[in-house]
């Protein structure tokens, strides 16, 4: 008893064919109701192997011909033509190229053709001979597919950090379409970016923006170019914005001084955030990273993402984790290796975090604790002056620490400070201990209702003995 033909294959003779009714929504562009070629077979095992490849690649040639007449230009139908050709084993190529290559290719892909499409119908012909356009995808429209064309880059951020890393590149190609228009990447011209970018340097030389940001923006305008060319598989394409001169900096900006944010003083930290009677009216959550904030010299990212798996109060010396966090729940990214480090908990710091055993939910992934801080201080008229920022509580911690004489290296590892950078050369040797760490903190603590750090001096000589201990020699103060 002969063995029933597999499916979609018609025996006839001793070859068997691939045999398909065409599907309904492909009526339109197909002329007969089934769609039938040889298999070149008499295997009936190859035949049902062969005759499932046939199937999609007929499928993608058919939603290859109606995306093509549908929407030409569209990325929906690139994508779909591009299936084709790879399902061909055909390298996608514009008429243009296939003209600047060689002769031999050209013929090659014409008597292909001639043999399996004479009549020049398929998609695939299209595809063969640089029948096709590149996707009209406008700036703006590229701007909003960078997380799907990189998307390792937000991989593990939460969703704070993913919308601020995808906002930076909307923010630049709206700009951009405000000065040119949302015009289709492949139609940008080298004079639309000589007069964006003599736009820009206009508006440095009118002190409206800096240099460095007007850089920023045309350079994140030329990554969402560089994506979207690698999105479509073409290797070989002009970036206008390679093209540019470079936007140069006003006599301003090369003589201004540095343009740091301005420090509090440890009056105004400990009169406003520890003993907390003026900050009554911020929420608890808000309050306690602020103190953990001035008390750490932690960004307040550092504080309001960290998950409760990173909390430690129970150890020896109470702390909690800076680190890159993958579990979705708690995902995170971390600023740079050098911000990786455990943060002792004393005093008001370890008061803050005992309050908030596991973490704080009320800010955790999200961009709402700057504007409800910054927006309290403000309308309380709490700053010491309208120039001064709430991020700037972290850096009075540094100062002092100077102030205590604590070394620069032992500084930048509880800053989180690359002390590669800070040296000038290569760094070596372990990050100051926890508990090393704790010792630093206690100097410049400042004491609440229930805790009160110990002289310098008691504080001082534990770090002699804590070093003396491990083998070293340190030089007495």
């Amino acid at each position: 008893m002969m063995s029933k033909p597999p499916k979609y294959t018609v025996l006839r003779g001793a070859t068997y064919h691939f045999r398909m009714r065409c599907p309904e929504r492909y009526r339109a562009y197909y002329p007969r109701d089934f769609i039938s070629e040889s298999l070149r077979t008499d295997s009936h095992k190859e035949a049902e192997i062969l005759a499932l490849g046939v199937k999609q690649a007929w499928l993608d040639e058919l939603k290859a011909r109606t995306s093509r007449r549908q929407s030409p230009a569209s990325m929906e139908s690139f994508k779909a033509l591009r299936k084709v050709a790879k399902g061909a084993e055909i390298s996608l190529m514009t008429a243009d190229q296939l003209a600047k290559g060689p002769l031999e290719e050209i013929l090659k892909r014409v008597s292909s053709m001639h043999t399996t499409d004479p009549k020049a119908e398929s998609a695939l012909f299209a595809a063969a001979l640089g029948g096709f356009e590149l996707p009209k995808t406008t700036i703006l429209e590229a701007a909003n597919e960078m997380a799907n064309y990189r998307p390792q880059d937000v991989a593990n951020k939460n969703l704070r950090q993913k919308k601020g890393w995808a906002n930076r590149y909307k923010r630049a190609a709206n700009a951009f379409v405000e000065v040119i228009s949302d015009k289709p990447i492949i139609d940008i011209t080298s004079n639309d970016i000589r007069n964006y970018e003599k736009c820009w340097q206009k508006r440095v030389d009118n002190e409206r923006v800096t240099s460095d940001y007007a850089k920023k923006h045309l350079g994140y305008l030329r990554s969402i170019i560089v994506e979207f060319y690698k999105s479509v598989d073409v290797e070989e394409y002009v970036n206008p914005f390679s093209m540019l001169k470079g936007i140069e900096r006003t006599n301003r900006e090369k003589h201004a001084e540095g343009s740091e944010k301005l420090e509090f003083t440890p009056k105004w930290i400990k009169e406003t955030l520890i003993d907390q009677t003026k900050i009554q009216g911020l929420n608890q959550q808000a309050r306690d990273i602020l103190i953990i904030c001035a008390e750490t010299g932690c960004r307040q990212t550092e504080i309001y993402d960290v998950p409760a798996s990173a909390i430690f109060l129970d150890a020896s010396v109470p702390y909690f984790n800076i680190r890159f966090e993958a579990d979705k729940d708690d995902a995170r990214e971390i600023k740079n290796r050098s911000s990786i480090r455990p943060i002792p908990l004393i005093g008001a710091a370890l008061e803050a975090m005992k309050r908030n055993p596991d973490g704080f939910p009320a800010y955790r992934g999200n961009a709402n604790f700057s504007n409800t801080a910054n927006k309290f201080f403000k309308e309380n008229d709490l700053l010491p002056s309208p120039n001064h920022k709430i991020s700037g509580i972290r850096h009075s911690f540094e100062t002092r620490l100077i102030r205590a004489r604590v070394e620069s290296d032992d500084r930048g590892y509880m800053m989180g400070h690359s002390v590669k950078k800070m040296r000038g050369r290569e760094k070596y040797g372990n990050a100051t201990d926890l508990k090393l760490r704790a010792l630093f903190c206690e100097l410049i603590a400042f004491p609440t209702t229930d805790w009160h750090p110990r002289a310098s001096e008691e504080v001082w000589d534990e770090i002699y003995q804590f070093l003396e201990a491990e083998g070293h020699r340190p030089r007495r103060r």
